[in-house]
C-alpha cells in the first residue's frame, strides 16, 4: 500500500472522527421531530403513546455521547502533532457545538405537549 493510500485512509478517519458530534446531533434532531410528528399525525400513532420520554431518552444518549466524544477529544488536544493539530481542534469544537445543539433541539420537544 503507498504512502497516498495511507494519508487518505488516515484523513478520512480524522475528518469522520471530526464530524461524528455533528452526525449524533442531526440524527437526534431526525429523530426527535420525526417522533413528535408522528404522535400529531392522525391515525399513525394513538394518543396513550408515552409523548415526552422517547425524545428523553434519546435526548439523554445523545447528549452522552457527545459528551463522551468532547472528553475524549480534549484529551486527543493534550497529545496531537502539529500535523493533525487542526482537525483535532475541529473535532473538539464540533463536540461542543454538538453538546448545545442537542440541548437546544430537545427543549421544544420536552416542553411542548400536544400538537398545534
Amino acid at each position: 500500500m503507498g504512502d497516498g493510500m495511507m494519508v487518505r485512509e488516515r484523513l478520512g478517519g480524522k475528518l469522520l472522527h471530526a464530524c461524528a458530534p455533528l452526525l449524533v446531533w442531526a440524527l437526534h434532531f431526525v429523530a426527535c421531530y420525526v417522533w413528535v410528528a408522528a404522535l400529531c399525525a392522525p391515525g399513525l400513532i394513538d394518543g396513550e403513546a408515552p409523548r415526552r420520554w422517547v425524545p428523553g431518552v434519546a435526548s439523554v444518549l445523545a447528549l452522552g455521547v457527545c459528551l463522551w466524544l468532547a472528553w475524549r477529544a480534549r484529551h486527543v488536544l493534550a497529545t496531537a502533532s502539529e500535523q493533525t493539530r487542526l482537525l483535532d481542534w475541529a473535532s473538539a469544537g464540533s463536540a461542543v457545538l454538538a453538546v448545545v445543539g442537542v440541548a437546544w433541539t430537545s427543549l421544544p420537544v420536552l416542553m411542548i405537549d400536544g400538537c398545534a
